[in-house]
């Protein structure tokens, strides 16, 4: 397990970066918790650090970016399949 393939930008985060690209089922261990990838995720994309249900909102820098329109799990890949961005929301009103 390894925490080097992912960063948390701040302490408040509830997803982290992929920093080198996972494979499905690859664990990870962030601040004593492990994480097992439910998906491959690539370089760059979020990954989600605990269980978020539809509404919650996307944490990354300590500040809200999105807000979960599906269910989702720990370990699962966050994008715009289960993600709306929260800087997009403001254009679609």
């Amino acid at each position: 397990m390894s925490s080097r393939k992912i960063i948390v930008l701040n302490a408040s985060d509830n997803v982290g970066v992929v920093i080198s690209n996972l494979s499905k089922d690859e664990k990870i261990t962030i601040d004593g918790e492990a994480i097992c990838a439910i998906s491959d995720i690539d370089f760059g994309h979020k990954i989600a650090l605990k269980d978020l249900p539809i509404g919650a909102l996307v944490k990354k820098y300590g500040v809200p970016i999105g807000v979960i329109t599906q269910q989702v799990h720990a370990g699962e890949h966050i994008h715009v399949h289960n993600m709306e961005s929260l800087y997009m929301k403001q254009f679609t009103k």
